[in-house]
């Protein structure tokens, strides 16, 4: 199932959505301690379990801030990183893709809640 294809201001998702928790790929040169491809291992590794926190937490929403792509085609990025992820069947239990947002800035990822025993 697709995702959502919003544009716009995405610092509005900030206060429209409820149980919302931020995970932002905009890193410091301190936070870049590997090469580039640990980097972006890096990138899904983080996002995979900000996912399965957010889940075990009851949080409804993650905003994955990664940024524009301004690379070439093809080009591994966050941006690429969290919408492979996405894609992927590590994220099946963690989200609800027919309710995630994508966003040229930033995704959305709508958290599958867990059953309630």
């Amino acid at each position: 199932m697709p995702f959502i294809k919003e544009s716009g201001d995405w610092v509005d998702y900030r206060t429209k959505l409820d149980g919302l928790v931020e995970c932002d790929f905009h890193w410091s040169k301190e936070e870049h301690a590997g090469n580039y491809y640990e980097n972006m291992d890096h990138v899904w590794n983080k996002a995979l379990e900000t996912l399965k926190k957010a889940q075990l937490e009851g949080k409804k929403h993650v905003l994955f801030t990664h940024g524009r792509s301004n690379s070439r085609r093809g080009a591994t990025t966050s941006r690429s990183q969290v919408r492979k992820l996405m894609r992927s069947r590590a994220s099946t239990p963690f989200i609800i893709r027919s309710k995630s947002i994508q966003h040229y800035s930033v995704f959305v990822a709508a958290i599958r809640q867990l059953k309630k025993e």
